[in-house]
């Protein structure tokens, strides 16, 4: 486990309360080789922030951009003297807020977990449920409904694929049914029956 004592952010933390402008200097060279360190955010909008510093908005846009959680950012409720409530104005559709205008209206009455995790157990308990009736009746079998004509259905593509995987039974029946079907192409339905006819001596 590391130890928070010998850490360098912890050591720039601390050099940061001594003097903040030359580690907000140093933490800025920093940021610029590693833009997406978190850490280094934080920390610089952190000492602008500790030390009151002109800087503390710009940072804390920045911080919030290159953070994963902005949980952090937002000021801790026990050290408030006073609880700021939400306000309840509706901004304009003219009026552009920023992120740290949106932070400043956040409520920070501490919010209790316990009676977080009571409300949603609550929540799931009562919640409706839906139940699913079992019919005792016999459920039909609706495809035995459905009558199929293979007259109708019957293609020169199926009877191919019928001769061509083995079928020949059934190529040969599909075959007599298209002739039927068209009796201009009889000729040719003829020797395709003729042709499966020796195939099933054959085999």
């Amino acid at each position: 486990m590391v130890s928070h004592k010998h850490t360098y952010l912890t050591k720039l933390r601390q050099k940061g309360i001594e003097e903040p402008k030359a580690t907000l200097n140093h933490l800025d060279t920093l940021v610029q080789q590693y833009p997406y360190f978190q850490a280094l955010h934080h920390l610089s909008w952190q000492i602008a922030h500790d030390n009151n510093l002109a800087e503390e908005a710009s940072l804390l846009k920045a911080s919030s951009l290159h953070t994963k959680s902005r949980l952090h950012l937002i000021p801790n409720p026990s050290a408030a003297t006073d609880i700021i409530q939400v306000t309840t104005t509706q901004d304009t559709a003219d009026e552009v807020r920023s992120f740290v205008d949106w932070l400043q209206q956040l409520d920070t009455v501490p919010s209790n977990g316990n009676e977080q995790n009571r409300l949603i157990d609550k929540f799931i308990a009562d919640a409706p449920r839906m139940t699913v009736s079992k019919s005792i009746e016999k459920q039909q079998d609706l495809t035995k409904k459905q009558q199929f004509d293979e007259h109708t259905l019957m293609t020169e593509t199926l009877a191919e694929v019928y001769f061509k995987q083995g079928k020949l039974k059934k190529a040969k029946k599909a075959y007599e049914i298209l002739a039927l079907k068209y009796p201009e192409k009889s000729g040719f339905f003829a020797d395709q029956i003729r042709k499966i006819t020796n195939a099933q001596k054959d085999s």
